[in-house]
């Protein structure tokens, strides 16, 4: 229909624009209304035209569509930044040395002023990374992985971490549930460090050396790539360990950033877990 290619390039054009940060969410909003309250006009003129009035009405009718379904966006026009820095490892079996490492992330709404930013968190004691400033790409994705969840197309990376977690290690242990549980939690990139510290519940993985770790898990044991890999690196060496086990996909940003750093720790990729506790054994062979 012609109305409806109409509309679909108007929706293209306009949400394009937005999508390249050439304009915000109100603006991209408040123009399909615009163009709506334009085809409204055309249709009081041609009211008495059959053709035209049934296209206007349809013309509208695709555009209010197309608008309720950007609307969530708006939700998220206050994002402006997100603020990384530093969380304390956690190992969640004592002495197995397997260490979860986790980025302290702070959404920051309303403020666009980098220098305030640092003032404030810096006078808080915390210690900051990063700034990532948000743009329509993130918030236009975060919508759609929202709207995803909502439908039941698409699960939660924690709760997807969790299965495949539980689904390798084929045991029901406390502590894993235990983390599992928690709420406000997000992310995967703590799917291998729960992984061995399950096997080294069972006796798996034996190891004394304190390790970061860092990957997601697959259910076939495969470690996918992960985020933040300058922070989880800045945490690692400002505790001291001595290897940082990470995915095989990250290790050019890795060295990067030892590089860039000069950092001290060394960097053991892996892409599967059977790598990682042949690595395992052999680090513990040289004590």
């Amino acid at each position: 229909m012609r109305s409806l290619f109409i509309a679909i390039v108007f929706y293209l054009i306009l949400g394009s624009i937005y999508y390249f940060n050439m304009i915000n969410g109100f603006l991209f909003l408040g123009s399909l209304i615009f163009i709506m309250v334009i085809a409204l006009i055309y249709l009081i003129i041609y009211r008495n035209n059959k053709q035209k009035r049934f296209s206007s009405i349809m013309f509208i009718l695709f555009l209010l569509f197309f608008f309720y379904y950007e609307m969530p966006l708006l939700d998220y026009e206050s994002h402006t930044y997100v603020v990384t820095g530093y969380e304390e490892p956690e190992e969640l079996l004592d002495n197995s040395g397997i260490h979860i490492l986790s980025v302290k992330l702070i959404d920051i709404h309303y403020i666009d002023d980098v220098d305030l930013i640092n003032e404030t968190y810096q006078g808080d004691a915390v210690e900051i990374y990063d700034l990532y400033k948000m743009t329509n790409k993130d918030r236009y994705q975060s919508k759609i992985r929202e709207s995803a969840m909502l439908l039941g197309i698409e699960t939660e990376d924690f709760h997807q971490m969790g299965d495949n977690v539980k689904g390798y290690v084929q045991e029901d242990i406390d502590f894993i549930n235990g983390f599992l549980e928690r709420e406000n939690m997000l992310g995967n990139s703590a799917g291998l460090a729960l992984t061995l510290s399950a096997m080294s519940y069972q006796g798996k993985v034996k190891n004394s050396i304190p390790l970061a770790v860092t990957g997601t898990i697959e259910p076939n044991g495969d470690v996918l790539e992960v985020g933040m890999i300058k922070e989880k690196m800045l945490i690692s060496e400002h505790n001291g360990f001595p290897w940082i086990i990470l995915p095989e996909q990250n290790v050019e940003e890795a060295e990067r950033v030892k590089s860039t750093e000069g950092l001290t720790i060394e960097i053991l990729p892996v892409s599967h877990i059977d790598e990682v506790e042949k690595a395992i054994r052999e680090l513990n062979k040289s004590l």
